[in-house]
């Protein structure tokens, strides 16, 4: 009966021997001193992105409308625990060029009281027409935007429009 006892001891020390040192280095991996940085936020941020300014040069490429924007572009980041965003503005000398999906899009007027769900694809193409003859500034609240920053300076290569607002909308 001793020995058994005694074997049964030494099977458990060794068992625990074993993962003794396991547990002190699982531990050390994940102390806040041996990890990665990490972003902790209550909830997610929230990021819009937009641009207002003058239309001209509007023309339809390949299923897709380019114009010229005289004006800027911005995304902002609204943080979970502030009310206030993070702006951060594109201004180039001479507008930028913007190319844009027609897809569904909210069509608002400049006070923002009244606005319609427009899904007719050709109706973003007569909006912007107008706005380049008329030469009055439209606000664009975008969707998907692919950007670049590169060595002509910014660039909108493409984003569908979420909502446009424009001064004399009708």
């Amino acid at each position: 009966m001793k020995s058994t006892f005694v074997r049964l001891a030494t099977l458990c020390f060794i068992f625990a021997g074993c993962l003794l040192p396991m547990a002190v280095f699982a531990e050390d991996i994940n102390s806040s001193t041996n990890r990665e940085p990490h972003f902790f936020s209550k909830g997610p941020w929230a990021v819009a992105f937009e641009m207002e300014g003058t239309v001209t040069n509007v023309a339809l490429i390949d299923e897709r409308i380019q114009f010229q924007v005289n004006g800027r572009f911005w995304f902002a980041q609204f943080p979970p625990e502030g009310p206030n965003p993070v702006v951060i503005e594109v201004h180039r000398k001479g507008g930028f060029l913007a190319t844009v999906s027609p897809d569904s899009f909210v069509a608002m007027t400049g006070d923002g009281r009244a606005g319609s769900v427009v899904n007719d694809k050709g109706r973003l193409l007569r909006i912007l027409t107008a706005a380049a003859q008329r030469g009055t500034v439209g606000k664009f609240s975008l969707t998907q935007p692919k950007m670049d920053f590169g060595t002509n300076g910014f660039a909108l290569l493409d984003a569908k429009v979420l909502r446009i607002t424009d001064a004399d909308l009708r």
